[in-house]
C-alpha cells in the first residue's frame, strides 16, 4: 500500500510539472543552509486502535520530537532542482499514550535517532521571481513546490526497563535478576537485546514525498517551509514488528525489553480477567502471538523551516533590469574634412 501511495503521488507531482508554465527567467541556482523542525512517527507503538490506521489518524502530537538538516540544493532549470541533505531526526512514542486498552496493557515504548542522508528532487507547481514592485528596494520572489526522493538513514531504537514488568517476570521466573539490581534510568539498545525472533540491520531506506515554498529575499537569501513524510524499508523503527522472541534465548534485560507487561499493568489498564490477559502480551511457546503488524512498515515525517545563502547564478531579468553597467555607444569614425576635424588640417 505505502509503495502504490509512492507511485500515485510521484505521478501527480510530475503532471503538475508539467502543467506549470516555464519559467524563462531563472532564479539564482545553488544555496546552502539549514532547516530545523518537527519531527512524528507512525508504526506499531501508540496509536489509539490495536490495528494501526495511515497517516495522521494514529500520530501523538504530544510525541512530537525535533529535526535537524543541513543542505545544498542547485537548481537545474527555472522548474526543476536537486536537493542534498544531511540532518538527524529524533522520533518516540509510547502505548502508554494510547487510548487502546490492549495497547497500553502492552505497554512498549522507544526512542530512536534516524542519520539521514537524502537526494531530493524538487519540481516547481508556481514560481514567480518577484512579487514586489520593480523600484522596491526590499525584493521578494516566490517558489513553491513538490518533493520527492531518496534517503538512506541509520538507526537504533532504544527503551528503558519497567519496574512492574521485571517484578512480574522474576514472580513468574522468567528471569533471575532480582529487579531492584536493574538500572530503570538507562536507555537500552533493543536491537542487540533480540527482542524479536528477526534480526534487523541498522540501516534502511526512505522514500521522501511532500511539499514546500520557500521566499528568496533581495536575490540573497531563501526563507522556506517544507513538509516531507517518509515511506521507509523498514518495520522496525520502533523494534516492533512481528511477535516475541523465546525467554529462554534471551537474558534477562532482553526478557522485560521483549515483554514489557505485568498483570498489574494490564489491571490498570482495564482489562477483565487480566491475569489471563496478560498472556497475550508475552511468549506463549504455542502460537506467534501478534506483537506487531509486519504487514506495513514503519513511517516517519517532518515539519521544517529553512533557512539558505546563495551563492552564484543570477537571473535573466536581474542582469538585464539591476546591473548598474552604462551603455557605451560606438562613434563612427570622423571622416576626413568633417567639421569636428581641425580647422585647415587634413587628415590621412
Amino acid at each position: 500500500m505505502q509503495f502504490n501511495l509512492l507511485k500515485t503521488l510521484t505521478l501527480a507531482t510530475l503532471l503538475m510539472a508539467g502543467a506549470a508554465q516555464t519559467q524563462t527567467l531563472a532564479q539564482y541556482a545553488l544555496d546552502y543552509g539549514f532547516a530545523m523542525g518537527t519531527a512524528n512517527y507512525l508504526g506499531d507503538i501508540g496509536g489509539d486502535n490495536l490495528t494501526r490506521q495511515d497517516f495522521a489518524a494514529d500520530l501523538h502530537l504530544n510525541a512530537t520530537k525535533v529535526s535537524s538538516q543541513v543542505f545544498v540544493r542547485y537548481r537545474v532549470t527555472p522548474f526543476y532542482a536537486v536537493k542534498a541533505q544531511l540532518g538527524t531526526v529524533f522520533l518516540e512514542d509510547d502505548d502508554a499514550l494510547s487510548t487502546n486498552i490492549p495497547r497500553v496493557s502492552r505497554n512498549a515504548h522507544f526512542r530512536n535517532a534516524l542519520n539521514e542522508l537524502s537526494i531530493r528532487n524538487e519540481i516547481t507547481v508556481f514560481s514567480r521571481p518577484l512579487i514586489t514592485r520593480y523600484t522596491a528596494k526590499f525584493r521578494v520572489g516566490v517558489n513553491l513546490y513538490g518533493t520527492l526522493g531518496v534517503t538512506a538513514f541509520t538507526h537504533s531504537p532504544e527503551a528503558q526497563l519497567d519496574r512492574d514488568a521485571a517484578e512480574f517476570h522474576f514472580e513468574r521466573g522468567n528471569i533471575s535478576t532480582n529487579p531492584n539490581q536493574f538500572d530503570y534510568d538507562q536507555w537500552y539498545d533493543l536491537r542487540s537485546y533480540n527482542t524479536e525472533p528477526n534480526n534487523y540491520g541498522k540501516a534502511a531506506l526512505a522514500f521522501p514525498l511532500g511539499f514546500g515554498g520557500s521566499f528568496i529575499i533581495n536575490y540573497a537569501y531563501r526563507i522556506g517551509i517544507d513538509f516531507v513524510w517518509n515511506l521507509t524499508t523498514t518495520d522496525y523503527i520502533d523494534d516492533v514488528s512481528f511477535t516475541w522472541s523465546d525467554p529462554e534465548s534471551l537474558s534477562d534485560i532482553g526478557v522485560v525489553l521483549s515483554s514489557p507487561t505485568s498483570v498489574v499493568l494490564t489491571e490498570d489498564a482495564g482489562l477483565a480477567n487480566a491475569e489471563y490477559a496478560v498472556g497475550n502480551f508475552m511468549y506463549n511457546g504455542v502460537t506467534d502471538a501478534p506483537r506487531g503488524n509486519p504487514d506495513k512498515n514503519d513511517t516517519y515525517g517532518t515539519l521544517q523551516i529553512s533557512v539558505s545563502k546563495v551563492v552564484m547564478g543570477s537571473s535573466n531579468f536581474r542582469r538585464n533590469n539591476y546591473n548598474n553597467k552604462r551603455r557605451t555607444v560606438k562613434r563612427r569614425p570622423n571622416k576626413p574634412g568633417s567639421s569636428r576635424m581641425g580647422r585647415g588640417r587634413a587628415k590621412f
